[in-house]
C-alpha cells in the first residue's frame, strides 16, 4: 500500500500509508495560507507548556486553543501562554482557529487523540513515542490518511541545528563512510525504592513507563537521522533488558545491524547517566554531548600520514588530526525547530513531513516491538 505525498506538481514522493492513492499532481491537502497557524494543545504538562513556551519565538504560529480534563487546568495553561480554554479535548478540537493539534498526554492515549483530531480534520503532530506498538501506529496513520490531514511523529531532536549541520558533514563525504554510531539517553535515576517515584508515570506498566519507549526512541532517531532514514528493520537485533521493581524495564542495550555493514550500539535507561551520540565515520567521527536538545558538536578528521609503498600499516598511524567544534545555541528549550518544520509541511499542502516519514517512525517502533516481544513484556492493556 502507498501514498503519494504531494508537494507542488511534479514532486511527489512515495510513502507509506493504509490504504488509497492521491490524484497526481494534486496536493495530498489544502495549504495552509493564513497568516498565522492556530495549535490546539491537547494536554496541558510539562511538555505541553516547554512547546507552547517556544512557539512564541514562531513568527507565523500561536497558541488557538488548549484543551484538558479539566476547564481550571485548561485555564492556568491559557493564562500564561494565551489561547481558549476547554474542559475537554473534543471540544478543543472544534474550535475553528485550530489548525494543528499538539498531542501532549501519555502515548497510551495517542491513538484515542489522533483518531480524535483526524475526525475533526486537524492537523496533527503527536508526541514521541508515538504509540505503544506499531498496530496502534498503523491505525493512527490510518485515521489521518483518511481526513486527509497532516501528521508527524513529535521527534524534536532531529530539527536542531547541530543535527542539520552533523547530516551536512556526512553527506559532504569529508569524513568517508558511515561505519558505526553509538548513542545513549539515560535518565540517572537512582536504582531501587529509593530511586524513581513509583508514582512517576515512567515507572508504571499501566502508562506503558519503562526505558525503551521513554528513552529508546531517542537513540533510535538519532541512528535513523545519521543513516540518512531508517526505514526498515534492521538485519539483526541484539539486545539485553533489565526490569524495575514496577514491572517496567529498567535498562536496555540494543546493538543493531544496518545495511552496509553499518552497526549501531544503543542504550537507554532509566538509571544511567548519559546523554552523547557518537558517529564514525572510516576519516573521523562526529560527537554530540546532548543529542537530545544538543547545543555543539565536535567533528575530528583523521589525516593518514605519508606512507611508503608496501603492505598496509595498521589504522591506529594517523596523524595531522583536525578537530573543529561548532557551537550552535538557541533561546528557550528548541521546540521551535520542530514547530517551524510542521509549518513548511503545512504551508507546502504535506500530509506527512519528508524527515520524519511514516515509514521511519513504524520501523521504530517495530525494533521496540521486537525487542519486548524477545523478553516476553507486554503492558496489561496490550492484547
Amino acid at each position: 500500500m502507498t501514498e503519494k505525498t504531494c508537494g507542488p506538481s511534479g514532486s511527489q514522493v512515495l510513502k507509506y500509508t493504509a490504504c488509497r492513492l492521491y490524484v497526481e499532481g494534486e496536493y495530498c491537502m489544502k495549504p495552509v495560507t493564513k497568516e498565522k497557524i492556530g495549535w490546539g494543545f491537547v494536554g496541558t504538562g510539562r511538555i505541553a507548556k516547554d512547546f507552547a513556551n517556544c512557539l512564541s519565538l514562531v513568527d507565523d504560529g500561536y497558541v488557538a486553543a488548549v484543551g484538558s480534563r479539566s476547564i481550571e487546568s485548561a485555564k492556568r495553561f491559557t493564562d500564561v501562554y494565551g489561547g481558549r480554554p476547554y474542559g475537554s479535548y473534543e471540544e478543543m478540537m472544534q474550535d475553528p482557529d485550530v489548525d494543528v493539534v499538539y498531542i501532549a498526554t501519555p502515548h497510551m492515549v495517542h491513538e484515542e487523540n489522533v483518531e480524535m483530531a483526524a475526525k475533526y480534520g486537524k492537523s496533527i503532530l503527536c508526541e514521541k513515542p508515538f504509540a505503544v506498538n506499531r498496530p496502534q501506529a498503523e491505525r493512527m496513520f490510518a485515521a489521518a490518511e483518511n481526513a486527509g490531514v497532516f501528521i508527524m511523529e513529535g521527534l524534536w531532536s532531529r530539527f536542531f541545528p547541530v543535527w542539520k549541520e552533523a547530516r551536512r558533514v556526512l553527506d559532504s563525504g569529508e569524513l568517508g563512510q558511515l561505519v558505526s554510531i553509538d548513542a545513549a539517553t539515560c535518565w540517572g535515576a537512582p536504582r531501587g525504592v529509593n530511586g524513581m517515584p513509583a508514582d512517576d508515570r515512567r515507572m508504571n506498566p499501566n502508562l506503558a513507563g519503562g526505558a525503551l519507549l521513554d528513552a529508546g526512541i531517542y537513540v533510535l532517531a538519532a541512528t535513523s537521522v545519521a543513516i540518512g532514514g531508517l526505514t526498515k528493520m534492521p538485519k539483526h537485533i541484539y539486545n539485553t533488558m533489565r526490569f524495575e521493581y514496577t514491572g517496567v524495564d529498567s535498562d536496555v542495550d540494543m546493538l543493531l545491524e544496518l545495511d552496509n555493514e553499518v552497526t549501531a550500539h544503543l542504550v537507554c535507561s532509566l538509571h544511567k547517566r548519559n546523554h552523547e551520540a557518537t558517529i564514525y565515520c572510516e576519516n573521523g567521527n562526529i560527537h554530540i554531548p546532548m543529542h537530545r536538545c544538543p547545543r555543539s558538536l565536535t567533528v575530528t578528521k583523521r589525516i593518514p600520514k605519508n606512507r611508503p609503498a608496501g603492505p598496509s600499516v595498521s589504522g591506529h598511524l594517523f596523524d595531522n588530526t583536525e578537530i573543529r567544534t561548532i557551537e550552535m545555541p538557541y533561546m528557550k528549550s528548541g521546540f521551535q525547530f520542530e514547530a517551524q518544520a510542521v509549518h513548511e509541511c503545512l504551508r507546502k499542502g504535506l500530509t506527512t513531513c519528508p524527515q520524519v516519514p511514516p515509514e521511519e517512525t513504524l520501523t521504530l517502533i517495530g525494533i521496540c516491538d521486537q525487542i519486548r516481544k524477545e523478553h516476553n513484556f507486554k503492558y496489561p492493556f496490550e492484547d
